[in-house]
């Protein structure tokens, strides 16, 4: 199954930035208004208690209307802003690799204590095994397993008593498969590297031979 290494939208916050806006003018809508109203009172200097609340109420209905309005175009400018966000993120070299690293923990949080024993164990290993969330292979393989445990999951929840064996053991046969794909992986690539270093050292051999200095002279 094809993926895309894209993050999806509001997949990596937990918290959008318009919800944030207009979190945070709720939050101080009320040291907002004691202030404002402190420095009306000081310029208007009403003469006595009673005509301070007369002028009271006519400034908090405006003022409460004038922060909503304040708030509101606050929140519409961030989600405007917003897709903005998000692109520069997808553009980012290492969005593709921050989006697998998540993959991997969420799919092995989420699977934990869903489908067994057995399943549980190679949750575990492959959450500790070596993952190069850099490399596309690496990537696709977090996809896979994350559309397994999100997948099952989603079967477990509807199912009838009769499936949940089924599915549990569907769903561990799916993820024993990916941890052979991950072994194989690591597998290839330490005889990648092992490649590259033996070519670089005979590379080195070749280019410098033994050393002048190394031998005695007369």
């Amino acid at each position: 199954m094809p993926h895309d290494d894209a993050i999806p939208p509001g997949d990596d916050r937990p918290i959008l930035p318009w919800k944030l806006v207009a979190g945070a003018f709720l939050h101080v809508v009320v040291p907002a208004y004691l202030v404002a109203l402190v420095v009306d009172t000081l310029l208007v200097m009403p003469r006595d208690a009673e005509a301070m609340l007369r002028h009271a109420l006519p400034f908090s209905g405006a003022f409460l209307a004038i922060y909503a309005l304040a708030g509101l175009a606050a929140s519409l400018a961030a989600a405007a802003i917003d897709p903005l966000l998000r692109a520069r993120r997808r553009r980012h070299p290492l969005a593709g690799a921050r989006l697998s690293g998540q993959q991997l923990s969420r799919s092995a949080a989420q699977g934990r204590g869903l489908f067994g024993a057995q399943a549980d164990t190679i949750l575990s290993a492959l959450k500790a095994a070596h993952w190069d969330h850099g490399d596309p292979c690496y990537r696709a393989l977090a996809a896979d397993l994350d559309d397994v445990v999100r997948t099952s999951a989603a079967a477990l929840s509807t199912a009838a008593p009769g499936q949940r064996e089924e599915i549990a053991a569907t769903a561990t046969r799916a993820l024993d498969h990916l941890q052979d794909a991950l072994r194989d992986l690591n597998r290839a690539q330490g005889d990648r590297k092992l490649a590259d270093a033996q070519a670089v050292a005979r590379y080195v051999e070749l280019r410098h031979g033994p050393s002048d200095f190394s031998s005695s002279g007369d």
